[in-house]
């Protein structure tokens, strides 16, 4: 309870609190106004659920993992209109759990689309407006892209901006791991700072086919690996390259530093030895790539509709995505159950807690739900405060007016507490529900007990059917992950053996199939692990037994390709055995069930 309900960051202020506090706020206020409420109340939930979508920076990032979402969210809505009062009405809900559940497994933007499916869908069974089947769908479908447009404005005055500060990010990140302080633990922390934001800029560039990015990342993925490997074996770079590497961040994200611009900034420092003359080889390609993909092909660049069909493909075929899809299925199924066997007002409230938990990418469903039922009792209980003392101090006429603002108040807070942590979101989202309902003329100081009713066989739903029926454990996950960075270490040896082939030139295509490969796996496998700390205490056990062989590959991939090895074959033959031997343990370890 102490982890989960500790804060993991201060709430950040951004564009998105403005646009999640107008586009839920003024539907609601202007229905009130023409005296539509409910109307207006459901525009307002579909402006919510594209807020709970908003998550990505780059402008193509946005609109996938935003306009796609709220498309889903419309079909969900209208399949669930167009079922009611039929005989298969009460078995919907639970199929279309297991299409969110297999849609969950294609990763972060699968997970975001059902995630809003399952949600649009429940808002729509539950506040039923007069008119034809499609008249909801579109209300909500109308607050979701006014969001939608909101997000996608700037584009035409902050287009790459984005992208230049994950690529400032990146060159920061690197000058950080060579600065001569960067030792011990400290050195392993910006290793690993590093790899992580150059996993955060690659899946930005493959998902949102940014061309910057498809321009510029492989020469940094070539400067992180022979930056990393040469802080972890405590090589010393030449401080005026650090400096120029801090400023080159500076120009990139600035927009200054441009490609075809490649003196710049002048010229580089010449180095003392081997080690400087490949960093300042590597980082003149990050800075300043060749031409690269243009156009249609650099849309191409991270993941081309080939691939990505074969993506899909594997997901559909994988049975471990339909047993997701069965398991939010059944939660779904139990939580609609009970809250009909105990006759709970707003039924879907049990049903849409089972949706916002049961998500595989956010880790496992018992850390999430506590955070889930320990946020809402904490929104319930200061909502329950503003509704008993507003009307009293603020007189009838004056209580709409307050109330409004408090919806505007919960709605900002929603993606401005994302980092701080669930537990704080789901509290500003059950103040939004509460507040809505409260406007749409559904008293909600009657709900309060119902609600957190609702949220617990909710919880207790998720956490019976993801933990129970079918538990999901993240420890072969990470040994998947390890096992294909070490790996991919071995095959980034195989060019280097002199008997082969001799050192070849620099070639950034090159480097981003093979020797920065390894560092990629790691920061999956490390974000994996990040999820297995947040599971439940009959599983924590191997914790720290996990941290240390993360620590152990770490430092053996980071030996391995460090950028001073000696020349005898001999010592390639034994580094690679031993890569060979220890990928095989833990493919071992990821098959032990």
């Amino acid at each position: 309870m102490r982890q989960t309900c500790a804060p993991k960051g201060r709430p950040a202020v951004s564009p998105a609190v403005w646009r999640s506090a107008l586009a839920v706020t003024a539907p609601a206020g202007v229905g009130l106004g023409v005296g539509r409420p409910a109307e207006g109340v459901m525009v307002a939930m579909g402006a919510l659920s594209a807020v709970l979508t908003d998550v990505a920076a780059a402008y193509r990032h946005r609109a996938i993992t935003m306009l796609l979402p709220q498309l889903l969210g419309a079909a969900g809505a209208f399949a669930m209109l167009a079922a009611e009062g039929r005989w298969f009405a009460p078995g919907v809900l639970p199929a279309l759990g297991v299409v969110a559940g297999v849609l969950a497994a294609l990763g972060v933007e699968g997970s975001l689309g059902a995630m809003i499916l399952l949600m649009d869908a429940e808002v729509a069974m539950d506040l039923p407006l007069p008119g034809p089947l499609w008249w909801p769908p579109a209300l909500m479908l109308l607050g979701g892209l006014s969001v939608v447009g909101l997000a996608l404005a700037g584009r035409p005055f902050f287009r790459g901006r984005a992208e230049r500060a994950l690529l400032a990010q990146c060159l920061t990140e690197c000058a950080a791991v060579l600065a001569p302080d960067a030792a011990g633990p400290a050195g392993t922390a910006r290793r690993r700072a590093l790899h992580d934001v150059l996993e955060r800029a690659r899946h930005t560039g493959s998902v949102g086919g940014s061309v910057l990015l498809a321009r510029h990342l492989p020469g940094l993925l070539a400067l992180a690996e022979t930056a990393s490997s040469a802080g972890a074996r405590g090589l010393v770079a030449d401080p005026a390259l650090v400096g120029r590497l801090r400023a080159e961040a500076g120009r990139v994200a600035a927009g200054r530093a441009v490609a075809g611009r490649p003196g710049a900034g002048g010229a580089w420092p010449p180095g003392h030895g081997p080690l400087d003359a490949r960093l300042v080889r590597a980082a003149r390609a990050a800075v300043a790539p060749g031409p690269g993909p243009t156009g249609s092909a650099g849309l191409r660049a991270g993941l081309s509709p080939g691939r990505r069909r074969a993506v899909v493909r594997a997901v559909l075929a994988d049975p471990r995505s339909w047993q997701g899809g069965l398991r939010v299925g059944a939660a779904l199924l139990l939580a609609g159950a009970a809250a009909a066997h105990w006759d709970l007002r707003h039924p879907y409230w049990a049903v849409l807690n089972v949706t916002f938990v049961c998500r595989p990418e956010v880790g496992p469903v018992t850390g999430r739900a506590l955070e889930r039922f320990c946020g809402t009792a904490l929104g319930l209980l200061g909502s329950g405060l503003a509704l008993a003392l507003v009307p009293a101090c603020a007189g009838p006429d004056g209580a709409l007016l307050v109330l409004l603002a408090v919806l505007a108040l919960a709605a900002g807070l929603v993606p401005a507490l994302s980092g701080t942590g669930y537990l704080y979101q789901a509290a500003a989202l059950a103040t939004v529900v509460l507040m809505a309902t409260q406007l749409a003329g559904d008293p909600g100081l009657p709900l309060l007990l119902p609600n957190l009713a609702s949220c617990a066989i909710g919880c207790l739903a998720a956490v019976l059917a993801g933990e129970l029926f079918g538990p999901r454990h993240r420890h072969p996950v990470v040994a998947r992950r390890l096992a294909g960075a070490v790996e991919q270490a071995a095959l980034a040896l195989t060019p280097r053996h002199p008997r082969t082939a001799a050192p070849a030139p620099y070639r950034p295509g090159a480097a981003v199939s093979t020797a920065t490969a390894p560092h990629l796996q790691l920061a999956a496998a490390r974000a994996e692990f990040e999820r297995v700390r947040r599971e439940p205490p009959w599983r924590q056990g191997a914790t720290a037994r996990w941290a240390a062989l993360i620590d152990e590959v770490e430092r053996t991939v980071d030996t391995a390709l460090a950028p001073a090895v000696p020349a005898d074959h001999r010592h390639f033959d034994a580094t690679r055995h031993h890569l060979h031997r220890l990928a095989t343990d833990l493919h071992r370890l990821a098959t032990r069930p």
